[in-house]
């Protein structure tokens, strides 16, 4: 009778225990520029956009970061080439076309805008991210006790 009652008791005071997941919150670093990581490993704005897709606020957001991160990579990679050419032209020791080298100089400045709003974006669609991480809920086990193919049996969903 003894280990009936606490047999029972062990598998009813298991009911309400949940088990320890990883947390899946993106953290936001500062170095040389704001970089997301998860686990430890650092996110793409591509990845990142994959990773949002369960929160529809924060694929929104981010969806916006996205298309800033891509407009502003197209100017500075522009603009970081027709820099980069006359100075190697200089460097080789032929003529530079210091004109390119201005125009490069600009489409970068232009990129700084996007580079700026991709990151308040980014950031903002993060903070949406974890913050509904934080109050999802555990669905609540669900016991049944019944008869089966073998007798009496315990059944406990999850």
């Amino acid at each position: 009778m003894k280990q009936i009652i606490l047999t029972s008791v062990l598998l009813f005071s298991f009911i309400w225990v949940h088990g320890q997941y990883q947390s899946d919150s993106i953290a936001i670093k500062k170095a040389f520029g704001t970089r997301f990581q998860q686990n430890g490993r650092n996110l793409t704005p591509r990845q990142l956009l994959d990773i949002t897709k369960s929160n529809p606020d924060a694929l929104a957001e981010m969806k916006l970061a996205k298309r800033n991160y891509d407009v502003g990579y197209v100017f500075g990679f522009a603009g970081g080439f027709l820099i980069g050419w006359p100075i190697g032209t200089a460097i080789g020791g032929g003529d530079p076309n210091w004109t390119l080298a201005a125009i490069g100089a600009g489409l970068a400045v232009i990129s700084i805008p996007f580079t700026v709003s991709y990151t308040k974006h980014a950031k903002n669609a993060v903070h949406i991210y974890n913050k509904e991480l934080k109050y999802s809920y555990f669905a609540e086990p669900d016991l049944k006790i019944g008869l089966t193919y073998n007798g009496v049996g315990i059944q406990i969903k999850f």
